[in-house]
């Protein structure tokens, strides 16, 4: 299994999340759903193993590279 994908989880391949690169090589994962449902958390404890609204895609990068 890949770096990201054991400590991240789903958020590594939901449509819905967006990677927000952070310094020394940190990233925050914010999910897309939170703004339209309380359900989701902004910023999801990871690694996330389950979520009701994990879509399955590319998320987006925002941010520093």
């Amino acid at each position: 299994m890949p770096r990201d994908r054991q400590s991240v989880g789903l958020c590594v391949q939901c449509t819905h999340a967006t990677r927000k690169p952070g310094k020394a090589g940190a990233a925050f994962w914010r999910c897309g759903r939170a703004d339209t449902s309380d359900r989701f958390p902004r910023y999801p404890p990871l690694p996330v193993t389950a979520c009701p609204g994990y879509e399955e895609g590319v998320p987006t990068t925002k941010g520093r590279r």
